[in-house]
């Protein structure tokens, strides 16, 4: 039986001097994981992620199927994206990345 996501959270974990990794990503990726098992959400997927080419700004997190990308997300973040984004739909606005969006048809 195959499973269904309803949200696939990436986070970049880039290595490399200035690069996500470098900047948390990993701990984001483990911190994102931690908050989504503990409310429950089993249909929510986080992964890591190679280069998004967003050093610039990173660590760089983005949802999918949204099209979102975040950025300079820290660990402090991870609950309000969660709660705000994940569970109720919306956007942390003052955390996207203006640069970067997936288009949505």
């Amino acid at each position: 039986m195959s499973k269904v996501f309803r949200k696939q959270i990436f986070c970049c974990v880039s290595e490399g001097e200035g690069k996500c990794a470098s900047k948390g990503g990993m701990e984001l990726l483990l911190k994102f994981r931690e908050e989504v098992k503990a409310r429950g959400l089993a249909d929510v997927l986080v992964t890591k992620v190679g280069c998004t080419s967003q050093h610039h700004c990173g660590p760089t997190v983005i949802v999918h199927p949204d099209g979102l990308w975040y950025r300079q997300v820290t660990i402090a973040d991870v609950a309000e994206i969660v709660e705000k984004h994940i569970m109720g739909g919306e956007p942390v606005e003052r955390l996207l990345n203006p640069d970067v969006r997936v288009r949505q048809d």
